[in-house]
């Protein structure tokens, strides 16, 4: 009996470990624009801003097309695309992944894996995961968001896949994960 306790507490142990290691997706924010916001489509995404919320947007064309965020040049966010030949420089590929979310999802569950190999911890650093930064996930079916955030970093970033596709969305900025979040309830996908 008393064997039986000691493994159960073990089991019990070692999955909460495992939850903490790994992100559980929460619901995606309720998306939230009014109707006297404007709002961008970008690629399949629709963004909804406020008419002088930013000192300054700007679209960048190339390779990875972006918008530029510009708050009273002390702040920016950039929101890029990332194409099926380029998403996060073949990233699925390395990670033996499907697509480009299942290889987010196995990244973002190494975290406090004592047992990666050197490929694996390598990936963490590229992404600057350690055991500090703190990881979010938020799904709504069609998109999930994978929130990356380390204390006062100016690259928290949150990566934003559709179910099945290779295609990444990148928002890069010095946020917070309320900011994140807020961000969220900004973004929805086109019908």
């Amino acid at each position: 009996m008393l064997y039986r306790k000691c493994l159960l507490l073990s089991l019990l142990a070692l999955s909460a470990c495992s939850l903490l290691a790994q992100p559980v997706a929460a619901e995606w924010p309720e998306f939230n624009c009014a109707s006297n916001e404007l709002v961008l489509t970008f690629v399949d995404l629709n963004i909804c801003t406020k008419a002088g919320a930013y000192s300054n947007v700007q679209v960048l064309a190339g390779t990875a097309p972006s918008i530029v965020f510009e708050q009273n040049n002390n702040r920016f966010d950039v929101l890029s695309y990332e194409g099926a030949d380029r998403a996060l420089a073949g990233l699925a590929a390395r990670t033996g992944s499907a697509s480009t979310g299942q290889a987010l999802e196995r990244l973002f569950s190494w975290r406090g894996n004592h047992e990666l190999t050197a490929q694996q911890q390598a990936l963490l650093g590229v992404f600057n995961i350690d055991a500090a930064t703190q990881l979010k996930v938020f799904s709504d079916g069609r998109y999930t968001a994978y929130i990356r955030l380390n204390a006062d970093a100016p690259d928290n970033t949150i990566f934003i896949t559709a179910a099945n596709s290779e295609q990444v969305y990148r928002l890069i900025g010095n946020f917070s994960e309320g900011d994140a979040q807020k961000w969220l309830t900004r973004l929805s996908p086109t019908k």
